[in-house]
This record gives structure tokens, sequence and C-alpha cells, in this order.
């Protein structure tokens, strides 16, 4: 019986969507958990049986997709930061466009002398979280739409599989740093969550169980925290319904870190209450990134090798 410590997880990027690559290159994947699986819409039969059995199980539609969860290292998840923000790297700096990116993903199960490979085309990540609390990892989490779903006993002739990377996962702690706010004089966080979505959805069309597409919606930019309560800052910023930005790095000092520029947020909410005794208070925040005239995106993230 097979056994999930002993998956592999592995991608390659399309030229075509929804077609695997001949001979492919697949890139190992680096995760903890994943929820990928095959979609598929079924509708009983209706007809009226004197013996009052149901008649037949008719597939009418079909998708695949799910959540792959991971925690942050640096060089391992740049491509499917390519994707949920439909746009390439330049010059090591990555903003949101409106550039579609696919893979084949495969996960392969071992089960002795016979592996069983489950295979996903057209897979495009339509979600990503980033969650930064005290003393924890970094992690995040994608959720992939793909086109559809297939099973087989053998390697594609001719693939190949590069490992991954070592590099170090990401905690909150010495390895969050830069963190500025405008409008907020030297902010302290406990915890912040980026949330990004491309509102993806599948494009069906009659004559085909597989969707001939997957479109994109609006790109959108949330995020959630809470934040020592110093001063009145962020509450006023918040009733005003002024503008701010946020920025903070993520990864090594020097090199292997990310650096994640808002420069157009809005409070939708500053919640300021006292709980209870022996308790911090703490202001605990939401916020919406907004379109940027002067970086032309709602976000941009900055690497450093």
């Amino acid at each position: 019986m097979a056994n999930a410590s002993q998956t592999r997880l592995a991608y390659v990027v399309e030229s075509t969507w929804g077609t695997t690559p001949a001979t492919p290159s697949f890139q190992n994947a680096r995760f903890v958990s994943e929820s990928v699986n095959a979609n598929i819409e079924n509708i009983p039969s209706n007809e009226i049986r004197a013996d009052r059995n149901t008649t037949d199980l008719i597939q009418v539609g079909s998708s695949a997709g799910g959540a792959i969860d991971f925690e942050l290292s640096y060089g391992s998840f740049d491509d499917w930061l390519e994707s949920v923000m439909y746009n390439t790297w330049s010059t090591n700096v990555l903003k949101n466009g409106s550039t579609e990116k696919s893979f084949t993903l495969e996960k392969t199960f071992e089960t002795g002398a016979t592996d069983q490979y489950h295979r996903f085309t057209g897979a495009v990540a339509g979600s990503m979280s980033l969650s930064m609390a005290v003393g924890a990892i970094v992690t995040g989490s994608v959720e992939f739409m793909a086109k559809g779903t297939t099973s087989a006993q053998a390697i594609i002739t001719g693939a190949t599989y590069t490992g991954t990377n070592s590099n170090d996962v990401i905690n909150a702690a010495s390895n969050f740093a830069s963190l500025s706010m405008t409008g907020v004089t030297s902010p302290e966080l406990t915890a912040l969550d980026i949330n990004i979505t491309n509102n993806l959805r599948a494009q069906q069309v009659l004559g085909s169980i597989d969707a001939r597409g997957i479109a994109e919606g609006r790109f959108e930019v949330t995020g959630s925290g809470t934040a020592y309560f110093e001063n009145q800052e962020m509450f006023e910023l918040f009733l005003a319904g002024t503008a701010a930005d946020l920025s903070f790095k993520l990864g090594g000092a020097s090199s292997k870190n990310y650096v994640f520029d808002l420069p157009n947020i809005k409070f939708g909410s500053v919640e300021v209450v006292a709980g209870g005794n022996d308790q911090d208070l703490l202001a605990n925040f939401t916020f919406t990134a907004l379109y940027d005239s002067g970086e032309s995106a709602s976000l941009k993230i900055t690497r450093t090798a």
C-alpha cells in the first residue's frame, strides 16, 4: 500500500495550455500537503422504472485542481508565483499582469514494483496565500485549476526529473524584516496574511466534457494582520479612507530573499478592543491592495539571489 510520505509532486511548464510537452523535464516540488484531484460532474438518470432502480450515472463535466500547501523557501516557487501573478520575472522583479502560465502537475505514488501516476494538465495557479505569525515558519498555499486528469503506471517516455533545492525554510522571526507602512510609525506586527486571487473560471462548451480553457477575472490582493496598538495612526487612516502602502522582506538579510511591495492599500477595517485582563492591546486590521499608477501594478515582488 502507498505511503503518503513517499509521494512525489512534480510539474513541467506547458507551451500550449492543456498539453504536456514531449519528453518533459519535470521539476520536483517542495510541499507539505496537497489536495489536487479529479472533479467529475455526474448526473443520475431520472428515467422511471417499474423496478424503482436507477438506470445510469452520466458524466457531464470534468475539471481538476486543488491546493498545494508549502513552507516558503527561496527559489522553490518562482514558477508558481509567475502563474498566480500572470506575468514573468524581469530583472528579478515580478508584477501582476495578464499573461497566463500553465503546468502539467504529476503526482507519483510509490506502490512497489509498479508506481502510480496521476497527471493534471492545464493547471493554472488561481490563488495563493502567505501566512506569517510570531514564532512560526512562513507558510503558504497555492490553489490550482486544471483542465483534466489522467492516470498511468509508468513515466512519460523520455521524462526526466530535477530534484528540489536545499534552501532554508524561511521563518517569520529572523527572516522577516524591513517592514514599512506609510502613515504608520514603526508598526510592530504579530501576524500578517496575504491572499492573492485571479478569480478563475472554467469555460465549458457543448461537445466536450473537459473545459475549452480557463479564463481569469480580476486580480485581487487582500490581507489581514494584528499590530500592537501604540498610536492612532492606523485607526485614523481607516476612518479617513486614506491610502497607505505596505512593504516587507522575507528571507536572508542580504540574499535569497523576497521583498513584497503593495504600493497602494486601503484599510477595510481596524478594530481596537480590550479583550480582557492580562493581555496586550492589539489592532486587528484588514486591507485591500489597489492599482498603483507609479508601479502599474497592485503587487510587486523583488527577489535577491
